[in-house]
């Protein structure tokens, strides 16, 4: 006995979804089309909720020059689906699926002669606004380097 693939049956409901997944990447390939490409390759998908669309991209900074261009989209969108878009949403995917890990920064510490110098030095100055400043600084960095 054969095993048939799931995509193999009819199925009407499979195939409103096929229908709305093809309209939406023609509607995303006319959407890139309008705006520069360097910003296009970051447009990675779009959704159309009613009289709303939605673009999906990789980062924050090309999230930022698509809400410049904000109009540019609504009116390609518009011409390409016949009717007007009033609502641009745009998300950023990477953020949401760790699609781009964020290196942990470490603090580059000074080390155990130069804290102590820090605070050797705090206690020599006569201004006590800037003693307290370098006191609490070398404590820190005490914490910081134990930690």
């Amino acid at each position: 006995m054969a095993f048939k693939l799931a995509q193999s049956f009819q199925n009407r409901t499979l195939a409103v979804f096929h229908g709305r997944l093809d309209q939406q990447q023609l509607l995303l390939r006319r959407i890139r089309a309008e705006l520069p490409r360097s910003l296009a390759i970051h447009v990675l998908y779009c959704v159309v909720n009613e009289k709303k669309l939605l673009l999906y991209t990789d980062s924050a900074a090309w999230a930022s020059q698509l809400r410049f261009l904000k109009q540019n989209v609504l009116q390609a969108a518009s011409n390409a689906q016949g009717h007007p878009f009033e609502k641009l949403q745009i998300h950023i995917l990477a953020d949401q699926i760790g699609k781009s890990p964020q290196t942990e920064r470490k603090a580059n510490l000074p080390s155990a002669e130069k804290i102590a110098m820090i605070r050797n030095h705090a206690n020599a100055i006569g201004d006590s606004q800037l003693q307290q400043a370098l006191q609490r600084l070398s404590a820190t960095l005490v914490k910081l380097t134990d930690g």
